[in-house]
């Protein structure tokens, strides 16, 4: 390879104004630029001698793009650029792989799949990574792609190139939105083969390996994620990416990714010695707004309170309006787990897909004490919300509970409040909720639909289809999120119902049912880090459909992250 220097763009300017043509295809690389080395990787794969003699390959260095001659290659003023043996120049890196594989595709492997199915979903991949990360979709001044968020700062080069925090965040966001995108996608093939589509070696491979080199080289160093495409590294946490991290391992142990992963990581160490990161540290160091995420893919460590199994001869639970009679225990223990961010789940969470959701929902009650406001203002709004999270055809709601932290009482007496419930446990169990239906049959629920509390026989049809029991949980503060015993809510998915037991509600006319949990490493735990008052966590308690998320378990807890004076 030689160096491209100013002087030699003269013929390729001849060659873009049609005025000549060139023996060879040339290939304008620069070694460090991401959408450069998937074409490199192209000509070093398409053939065990590569595809020297075919095509011509100039490397050029950030000085050479800003010249009038290289705008004539490539009027984007970036790598990589082709020129024609006719004289036209191609830019774009997915359209010169394109047009590279359609002319001298037979020259070795093929890297396009063989069917329609097969080739849309290589382009797909390769349209995503173009869009969403590498590409800022404008080239005017101050417009930088997300890939840009891990490494350009104002301070290092400038308005023109640089962003402010916030701009940072939202394509950091982005960035990790679309490896859980990509590890989905990917995941649908891995048991097919090593590579992004199964078994064939597709552009898609070439496509995301550079890039993901400079995601393995950054985002760890510079913003704290876990080592994303290490399969066996869990500080600070496992990759939560572990189909890729197998892909990515492999294609390291091929030579020409190998070299392609030396060129581009050697470049950044070279720039970290120089400081370009150094700014963006301070950045990150100097931020006060708890609103803008950086780190993701780190749960933190907190203690939960989970329920002990009751002993011999007795049962678990609590006597309520009544004496205790001696023959229940109640006994917890903290224990610790993980806790995810629930904002990170991409796509996020569902009741179909986790039994939870978080849902922008906007209420104009403006006086939660007034038990009659609420039920003329509130219910209506949240019969509303939990129809659209659930798909309910009807919603009856027949009760709600105000807690605040500054109580202490777990149960709340009539017009007031109650303490958060800082203990693992679910509002129902199997047996417990279709009872719990006809008792709220015997006592009267009103249909708003029909204006009329329901008959016996109308409560008779509802537990003989499908019924749920959904609730709702959301902040009444006007002035700050929620920082103060934040509500976790466990993932069913990872709770296997031997982990559950029965704990007993024993009121004076009737015993209720909960679940309680006993701990185990493999619950998955979530929370919604500074829920606002406009969001409301929906979660089931109960479902009669067997087959998906029933049992949503949950607990306040108390949060590490919230400053020592939170409101």
């Amino acid at each position: 390879m030689t160096r491209l220097l100013a002087r030699s763009f003269p013929r390729a300017w001849r060659c873009m104004r049609g005025f000549s043509t060139v023996p060879k295809p040339v290939f304008f690389d620069m070694v460090h630029s991401n959408n450069a080395a998937r074409v490199r990787l192209w000509m070093a794969l398409k053939k065990p001698e590569g595809m020297s003699e075919l095509i011509d390959t100039k490397v050029v260095q950030y000085p050479d793009l800003q010249t009038p001659a290289f705008a004539a290659i490539n009027p984007l003023k970036k790598v990589p650029g082709l020129v024609r043996t006719d004289g036209d120049c191609v830019f774009e890196s997915n359209v010169i792989l394109r047009y590279l594989e359609d002319k001298y595709g037979s020259e070795g492997a093929p890297f396009l799949p063989p069917t329609p199915e097969g080739r849309q979903r290589m382009d797909l991949f390769c349209r995503v990574h173009d869009l969403y990360i590498s590409s800022p979709n404008c080239t005017a001044p101050g417009f930088s792609h997300c890939q840009g968020a891990m490494y350009l700062s104002n301070g290092w080069h400038g308005p023109a190139r640089g962003m402010d925090l916030p701009s940072r965040a939202a394509k950091i966001a982005e960035i990790w939105k679309q490896l859980c995108w990509l590890e989905a996608g990917a995941s649908k093939a891995a048991a097919a083969g090593p590579y992004l589509l199964g078994e064939q070696l597709t552009l898609a491979d070439m496509t995301w390996f550079p890039t993901c080199t400079f995601m393995e080289f950054m985002l760890p160093y510079v913003f704290g994620w876990p080592k994303i495409f290490d399969p066996v590294a869990t500080d600070p946490a496992p990759t939560p990416f572990p189909t890729l991290a197998k892909w990515y391992t492999n294609l390291k142990a091929n030579p020409s990714f190998k070299s392609t992963h030396a060129d581009i990581w050697g470049y950044w160490e070279q720039m970290d010695a120089a400081g370009q990161f150094q700014p963006i540290k301070d950045e990150l160091a100097a931020n006060k707004n708890p609103s803008l995420k950086f780190t993701y893919g780190v749960p933190q460590t907190v203690m939960l309170n989970y329920q002990e199994p009751p002993p011999q001869g007795k049962s678990t639970g609590r006597y309520i309006n009544q004496p205790d009679k001696g023959d229940v225990v109640d006994e917890h223990v903290a224990a610790p787990v993980a806790m995810h961010d629930g904002r990170e789940l991409s796509p996020p969470a569902t009741l179909e897909s986790m039994g939870f959701a978080l849902q922008s929902w906007p209420t104009k009650c403006a006086d939660f004490a007034d038990d009659a406001e609420v039920v003329k203002t509130y219910y209506g709004e949240m019969m509303e919300l939990v129809k659209s999270a659930s798909g309910a055809q009807r919603v009856f709601i027949f009760d709600h509970t105000v807690r605040d932290t500054a109580n202490t009482n777990l149960n709340a007496a009539a017009g007031g409040s109650a303490a958060p419930v800082p203990r693992v446990h679910c509002d129902y169990t199997a047996n417990g909720a279709p009872r719990r239906l006809v008792q709220l049959g015997k006592e009267g629920i009103y249909s708003r639909l029909r204006e009329r509390t329901l008959t016996d026989a109308d409560v008779a049809e509802l537990a003989a289809g499908r019924f749920a029991f959904i609730n709702v949980w959301r902040s009444i503060c006007d002035e700050h999120p929620v920082m103060q015993s934040p509500l976790a809510i466990a993932d069913e998915n990872s709770v296997p119902d031997s982990d559950r037991f029965v704990y007993e509600l024993r009121f004076p006319d009737r015993t209720g049912e909960n679940y309680s949990l006993q701990h185990s490493s493999a619950h998955k735990w979530y929370y919604y880090p500074r829920q606002t008052k406009d969001e409301c966590l929906v979660f089931k308690v109960y479902d009669k459909k067997e087959d998906g998320p029933r049992f949503v378990f949950h607990t306040a807890f108390t949060d590490p992250s919230s400053p020592p004076d939170a409101p």
